[in-house]
């Protein structure tokens, strides 16, 4: 009983041609995902950049709350509220920057973290 033996440790086959052929196979399925994968990452960026400045105009325009963020220097640590809107943001900053002033701590704001 005759076997033939086949090593599956060349690339290719005997011949430069066919040796050419699975070497470039080869180098095609290693290739073909490392592309996609950079094309797919390329693209949701793009697209990030188109719609963000789109997302903040309109958020701007329709007045959705804003989020503001007080921090004390004092152990009471880090406080978030929610801001009417771009132009009213300045209206709690400057109320929280005096509550902080005077009692340590914003009232209207609820505690986050401590630092």
């Amino acid at each position: 009983m005759d076997r033939e033996f086949h090593d599956f440790t060349t690339v290719g086959g005997d011949e430069p041609v066919s040796f050419l052929i699975g070497l470039g196979l080869t180098v095609a399925l290693l290739l073909v995902p490392i592309v996609l994968v950079g094309v797919i990452l390329v693209a949701e960026w793009l697209i990030l950049l188109l719609v963000l400045p789109l997302a903040t105009l309109v958020r701007i325009a329709f007045g959705a709350p804003w989020t503001v963020v007080a921090r004390s220097r004092s152990p009471y640590g880090r406080y978030v509220g929610r801001a009417p809107g771009w132009g009213g943001s300045p209206g709690p900053i400057r109320s929280l920057a005096a509550g902080l002033a005077r009692d340590g701590a914003p009232r209207a704001m609820e505690r986050v973290s401590a630092g």
